[in-house]
């Protein structure tokens, strides 16, 4: 990728794109499934991209890691066994980790972004280090296809729904996960911008909906993607109900946000009808 005047900028349509200004270009490679580069930028710190999409900054990393593992945590029965399809940086599983989990299986499709991450985000990466997190390279969808195993939760922390990730937002994908979760096990996805990507939004929660009786949508803040208004998807077989216990706090959740998070605006409602 190319910068322009030690710019680089993350394009969310022809007229528009977020722009951040750079240090220096830490990475680029083209691996078998994806480009990624890594920058040094002097707002967020070390930024890095796939295929021109932001991925995770140093600065508001938390956010998203945050949101797409303790939210569902605290629903339904305290989860022990977890599955993680993508999450290549390790960030969730190290969330994971601080929740007390006490088995975690990571599918990343791409070495490439967990040696990456290794290098540059040694403490987002650190999870890969524990003994309790099994480390898989291997196509998340070939594996849950594959596997026997059942799982309390299944995280599926993976890019947008295009190249080597638009087989994660399928129906057929989501009887899959049906299949290896347990009786009130609970999948979770990203499901994009409700602003700039309303289309990614609908796909997961028409496919969750169409496999799962119980669908919620929730949202969070996140500052470097576009928007910054930033949506997840979680469905479940059954009822989904808060457990009664005290939600553990974050740098960005906490037991405030755990309820607030579901109450949408009105043009993400559309979105789901």
């Amino acid at each position: 990728m190319r910068l322009i005047e030690n710019w680089f900028s993350e394009r969310y349509s022809d007229n528009l794109q977020l722009s951040f200004r750079v240090k220096d270009q830490l990475l680029s490679v083209k691996t078998d499934y994806q480009r990624i580069d890594l920058f040094d930028t002097y707002d967020f710190g070390k930024l890095l991209s796939i295929d021109g999409t932001v991925q995770l900054t140093e600065k508001d990393e938390y956010v998203y890691h945050e949101m797409i593992t303790m939210v569902p945590h605290y629903f339904n029965s305290r989860p022990s066994n977890v599955l993680i399809i993508g999450g290549g940086d390790g960030g969730a599983a190290r969330r994971l980790l601080d929740l007390g989990t006490d088995k975690i299986t990571n599918v990343e499709i791409d070495g490439n972004v967990v040696e990456i991450a290794k290098k540059y985000f040694p403490d987002i990466s650190s999870s890969f280090k524990d003994s309790r997190v099994k480390l898989i390279v291997g196509d998340g969808i070939k594996y849950i296809k594959e596997t026997e195993n059942k799982f309390d939760r299944i995280i599926i922390d993976s890019t947008d729904p295009v190249g080597p990730a638009e087989g994660l937002f399928s129906r057929d994908f989501y009887e899959d996960i049906k299949a290896h979760l347990t009786d009130d096990g609970i999948v979770v996805t990203q499901s994009g911008s409700p602003y700039y990507q309303p289309a990614a939004l609908a796909m997961a929660h028409k496919g969750m909906s169409e496999v799962f009786k119980s669908v919620k949508t929730y949202c969070a803040f996140i500052p470097t993607y576009p928007s910054g208004l930033w949506s997840f998807t979680m469905a479940s077989s059954g009822e989904m109900k808060l457990r009664d216990e005290k939600a553990k706090s974050g740098k960005y959740f906490n037991s405030d946000i755990l309820t607030g998070s579901f109450y949408l605006p009105e043009f993400v409602k559309n979105i789901l009808k």
